[in-house]
């Protein structure tokens, strides 16, 4: 939250201000231009605390040259605010160029760091000095962001800074030390007195702001990681009462600031700031604490990027919520909030936690800007509908983070439950049952295409002997190498099973002898170059023995008769020495 009086330029500028906040929050576009840019005469009287210029008799031609000087010196404030205004882009441009080139070789090195350690167990630390400055300059772009949406008055009406802190310290909580949270601070300065800021409101509104995020990282830590994270339904309650609890710590802080420096009744200064932090917290948080890691992001995107893997269905939900805003933009009023509604939880039940708080962060961004634009400053009800505006915002943002955190851990489930049912517990690979009944699918639409298909049967040589010798912990550890070795070399449309035991099943779709033969022969060389680790630093090597069918399907073939062919080709391998591929045709039953 950020309050500028330096627009107010000349003698009573604290008057000007009490005025302007007695008026209403952003209501003192007009009081300001009056008294500064008002057309003047020769007489000024002052009144309600204000500096204003009242128009006065002509001056007589004996009095010309003292009416000048008059008129002269009431110029020169026009000047000042206008050299002020000058002024303060310069010193933005200042510091922009003086922050932006160390927050990017920041960024490289984070990212240059992180890939090179990311093959090491122990986890990447930045240097303290460089964590304080990497948050120094996060928080100085979003203090400037903040500042871009201040209306013609004074007040901003959207301020992230203090949310992202607290969801950069939550994250990363080796950077909460007594330099990052002076980086902080530094940010916070920085960007406050490169947009004109006086010294006893930035430090003041600086304390509230630190107030915020401190707060609200010390009730993080109260919480489990999961819960951190958003990554269970009711995390959502601990992010609403945190989000609650850190607004009214920093409302007591900076609220006096309103009321000292502006005049604000106490209870009108405590409101305006409270709703502020939580909007700003509960709108922006969620879509820091559900951010995927760098590398993470950087590899879904890359899968996504293709033009082969984009979907107008999947893009559907998040047009529609581009749509309904701009609707609810054209249409304006009070119910122009609950427009993107449908569309939002469309969206948060077609993506995940992180997409759906991305959206909400930018339709956060959209209610607090631009409709908060459409309303009419100056007006005995605007701090009302204000502190309704932005309570309704918070609030409305919960909604579809609930509903895509409940989807997500519906999905979860589900998979789960999918897994104990249809994969095997300890290769991960394809259970009996869920194998013979995908097989059955995958046999009728091969012999409805007329299309070739293959089945083989692997089964791990003498390990029954591994077993004695080694134990079954060693035993478990061969199998789970081997599923992965094997399923590392399938296709996609390919059926990978347990059948039981040490024996594997494949379903080879579209494949003709001879490439089912090459693939058979690949798997049994590639299981004979495996080495498994066993107790006393040595090593155990594997055989497997291969029995494969191949053909066209017919009307009375069916899954078992593949399975039973397949394995009698197995046992003539087994017969024949083991450690070698056995094949036979598809025969009619």
């Amino acid at each position: 939250m950020r309050v500028l009086a330096n627009d107010v330029v000349g003698v009573g500028r604290v008057d000007v201000a009490r005025s302007v906040l007695r008026a209403g929050p952003f209501a003192g576009d007009q009081i300001l231009e009056g008294s500064i840019h008002r057309k003047t005469s020769c007489v000024t009287e002052r009144g309600a605390g204000l500096n204003r210029f009242t128009s006065a008799k002509p001056c007589e031609r004996s009095d010309e040259r003292r009416c000048a000087s008059r008129h002269e010196r009431m110029r020169r404030p026009r000047q000042q605010a206008v050299r002020r205004s000058l002024w303060s882009p310069f010193q933005l441009a200042f510091t922009f160029v003086w922050f932006a080139p160390m927050a990017m070789k920041l960024a490289r090195d984070l990212l240059s760091r992180r890939a090179r350690n990311q093959e090491q167990v122990a986890p990447f630390r930045l240097p303290p000095w460089r964590a304080a400055a990497l948050v120094a300059s996060i928080v100085f772009a979003a203090a400037l962001f903040g500042h871009l949406t201040r209306p013609l008055g004074f007040l901003s009406t959207f301020w992230p800074a203090n949310a992202l802190l607290m969801g950069v310290m939550v994250r990363n909580p080796g950077w909460a030390g007594p330099r990052g949270w002076a980086g902080a601070a530094i940010g916070y300065l920085a960007a406050d007195f490169a947009m004109g800021g006086s010294p006893g409101i930035t430090f003041w509104l600086t304390a509230g702001n630190l107030t915020d995020a401190g707060v609200g990282y010390l009730l993080f830590q109260r919480v489990a990681d999961a819960d951190r994270r958003l990554e269970r339904p009711q995390a959502l309650l601990f992010l609403l009462l945190i989000a609650f609890g850190a607004g009214v710590s920093a409302a007591i802080v900076g609220s006096g600031c309103l009321m000292v420096y502006f005049g604000q009744a106490p209870l009108q200064a405590f409101e305006f700031y409270l709703t502020s932090e939580f909007s700003s917290n509960l709108v922006v948080l969620p879509m820091v604490l559900t951010a995927p890691r760098l590398a993470d992001l950087a590899k879904q995107l890359g899968a996504h990027v293709a033009p082969s893997t984009w979907r107008f269905k999947t893009a559907l939900p998040g047009i529609a919520l581009l749509a309904s805003i701009l609707v609810a933009t054209a249409i304006g009023g009070s119910s122009a909030i609950a427009v993107p509604v449908p569309a939002i939880l469309w969206c948060a039940l077609s993506y995940g936690v992180f997409p759906t708080a991305l959206l909400t962060f930018g339709l956060g961004l959209w209610q607090c800007t631009v409709l908060l634009a459409k309303l009419t400053p100056g007006t005995g009800e605007y701090a009302a509908a204000l502190t309704s505006h932005r309570f309704g915002v918070a609030l409305f943002s919960l909604g579809p983070i609930m509903v895509a955190a409940i989807n997500t851990a519906r999905s979860r489930l589900l998979d789960e439950l999918d897994l104990a049912a249809n994969q095997d517990v300890l290769t991960r690979t394809l259970s009996r049952r869920a194998f013979l009944a995908r097989g059955e699918a995958a046999l009728a639409d091969s012999y409805a295409a007329n299309r070739p298909l293959a089945l083989l049967m692997l089964d791990v040589d003498r390990f029954k002997l591994i077993n004695d010798e080694h134990g079954h912990a060693t035993g478990d550890e061969v199998l789970v190498i081997l599923a992965e070795h094997l399923a590392a070399m399938l296709r996609r449309d390919d059926l990978f099973g347990r059948i039981g035991g040490e024996e594997f099943a494949v379903l080879l779709p579209d494949l003709t002898r001879r490439e089912a033969l090459a693939l058979a022969e690949r798997m049994r060389d590639g299981c004979t170059q495996l080495r498994i680790p066993v107790d006393g630093g040595a090593s155990l090597e594997i055989t497997v023995s291969i029995g494969l069918v191949w053909g066209l399907a017919e009307p009375s073939s069916s899954l078992q008769l593949l399975l039973k062919q397949a394995d009698a080709a197995l046992y003539q391998a087994k017969r024949a020495g083991r450690d070698r591929v056995v094949d036979t045709a598809l025969r009619a039953a």
